[in-house]
């Protein structure tokens, strides 16, 4: 008996030991950045529909007409003003690489540089959906070009989700779920290697070389999320529980040039060493509210819509992130069934964008601004992000 209780006791030891030896580090969420999400300035928990549910909130998957779907957003994250400038001296041939690097200087220690896309493909009908998408998303950042850092994460997810609807007490409510395995590599850039980037994009060179000894994990990880929508006349909510209980991947450690290289010469994830820190996608609780007006036969003229939500209301909750930061709030406007308008607040900041449809095509775009630290007005990010979809 003392022999078995020693054991447990070691046991017990051995597991505290590895918690207080190991970083819990986060994870970024699976989600494409969205024009017309971010347009009404992040407010989408109530009124989400159709592709957009994989990634905000799968009870939406019954909303809506259904169908195929091809989606490809990009975004850029550097203030729109000076980057169209930056851009437009580029095209006519009035820039040197050294004004490009003072560009890039200049956005990398004044909130963050970098890019991203994601290319995504869908099939919604009864309310099921089934669907994949392939996002990169890369950040340069710091106080200074000596201290900057960042990382690249580009994830490979397949989502496969089901909301059923049913009326309760003269509410039409939807509830729905989905399952999503993910392959994520990301790589944590040093400064050594974030300087050798700018160096590189600055001056055309090779920017593979210039992040090949950077260190990256790699692995695989099974997201799970809930999600609830109700309709009542002219009013909607919705709740939403994106990441259930947190997602954890399972990484290993290796080059990001190893890793690169190993995919494109043999279609694998090379062997690699362990990993001693945790992984995870922090779970995040959201609840929206919104409400969109019926004008009758003007309707097809014009369409309003007002949304507001609180998200991350669990980190809001447990201290680890400020209120203020969970708010976001917006409002569209569809004008001819052609064009649409939006303006919001995202996290204190105003957002502005606007979208076109066009037969089976869906443009939009948007600009907005971001908090990445804990405390509104730590790290603002700017960002302007541009959507194509092709919807049959």
């Amino acid at each position: 008996m003392m022999r078995k209780a020693l054991r447990a006791f070691a046991f017990i030891m051995l597991m505290l030991c590895s918690v207080a030896y190991a970083t819990q580090i986060a994870e970024i969420p699976f989600a494409p950045i969205s024009p017309v999400v971010m347009g009404r300035g992040g407010s989408t928990v109530a009124t989400v529909q159709g592709f957009d549910s994989f990634f905000y909130n799968p009870a939406g998957l019954s909303l809506g007409s259904g169908g195929f779907t091809t989606s490809s957003t990009s975004w850029i994250y550097s203030r729109p003003d000076l980057l169209i400038s930056q851009a437009a001296q580029l095209a006519l041939g009035t820039t040197n690489p050294t004004a490009t690097f003072n560009f890039l200087s200049s956005q990398v220690t004044s909130g963050g540089f970098g890019g991203g896309s994601s290319i995504g493909i869908g099939y919604i009908s009864g309310g099921f959906g089934l669907g994949a998408a392939f996002i990169i998303d890369s950040q340069l950042y710091g106080q200074s070009m000596l201290g900057c850092t960042g990382d690249i994460t580009a994830t490979l997810g397949f989502m496969s989700g089901l909301s059923i609807p049913f009326d309760l007490m003269g509410i039409r409510v939807h509830v729905g779920g989905d399952v999503r395995p993910m392959i994520r590599i990301h790589a944590l850039i040093p400064n050594s290697s974030a300087i050798a980037l700018v160096n590189a994009i600055a001056n055309g060179g090779d920017i593979a070389a210039a992040l090949s000894s950077t260190p990256a994990v790699y692995g695989s990880g099974i997201g799970l999320d809930l999600g609830l929508i109700g309709e009542a006349g002219w009013f909607s909510f919705g709740l939403s529980i994106r990441d259930l209980g947190g997602t954890t991947f399972a990484y290993s450690a290796n080059s990001f040039g190893s890793v690169t290289g190993n995919l494109t010469m043999q279609g694998s994830l090379p062997a690699g060493s362990s990993v001693s820190d945790t992984y995870t996608i922090p779970m995040d609780i959201g609840v929206g509210f919104a409400f969109h007006p019926i004008l009758g036969s003007f309707s097809h003229f014009l369409d309003p819509r007002i949304s507001l939500d609180f998200r991350n209301i669990n980190g809001a909750i447990n201290g680890t992130t400020l209120f203020l930061t969970c708010i976001h709030a917006g409002a569209e406007l569809e004008v001819f069934n052609l064009l649409v308008l939006r303006a919001g607040v995202n996290q204190g900041y105003l957002t502005a964008g606007a979208g076109m449809k066009l037969f089976v095509f869906d443009l939009n775009m948007a600009v907005f601004t971001q908090e990445l630290g804990e405390h509104l007005g730590d790290r603002p990010n700017a960002c302007i992000t541009f959507n194509a979809d092709i919807k049959i």
